[in-house]
């Protein structure tokens, strides 16, 4: 199941955009590495470990890159922008330890799903409203 970067996705800000498109390939690296099994049909656990802490870690660059244009614009939406960064985070924290806790693949799955639904999801309801506030300003 490879996801794919379609232009229904761009919110019209070059920045903003090539990291979503980043992120989808992260989120499909990952995909790939589920799907590399051994021999005895176990996922990998420690490179599936070491692809959800980079995606970790660029959603967190991410976050923080329109947190703090969001602040420079005095974007109204901003408190709220966040509670969604933080609650993205909060799962995406009970996902991995419940991943750790089991190796199970169905598990690294759904947090590989969940990332990808919500960064969509993300990016149609909140992240296209902040681009509009951009353009509106003739900030991009």
């Amino acid at each position: 199941m490879l996801l794919m970067w379609t232009d229904h996705l761009s919110c019209g800000v070059e920045d903003f955009d090539d990291d979503h498109k980043r992120l989808i390939r992260m989120i499909n690296e990952l995909h790939g590495v589920i799907l590399d099994v051994n021999a005895k049909g176990m996922i990998a656990e420690e490179e599936i470990e070491i692809a959800v802490h980079r995606l970790q870690n660029y959603f967190e660059y991410h976050c923080l890159q329109e947190e703090k244009v969001m602040a420079e614009t005095s974007y109204l939406g901003l408190n709220e922008h966040k509670r969604e960064h933080v609650i993205f985070f909060d799962t995406v924290a009970e996902m991995s330890t419940r991943f750790r806790g089991s190796a199970d693949p169905k598990d690294a799955v759904e947090l590989m799903q969940f990332m990808y639904d919500w960064l969509t999801n993300h990016i149609y309801a909140t992240d296209k409203k902040f681009a509009s506030h951009l353009h509106s300003q003739g900030i991009f």
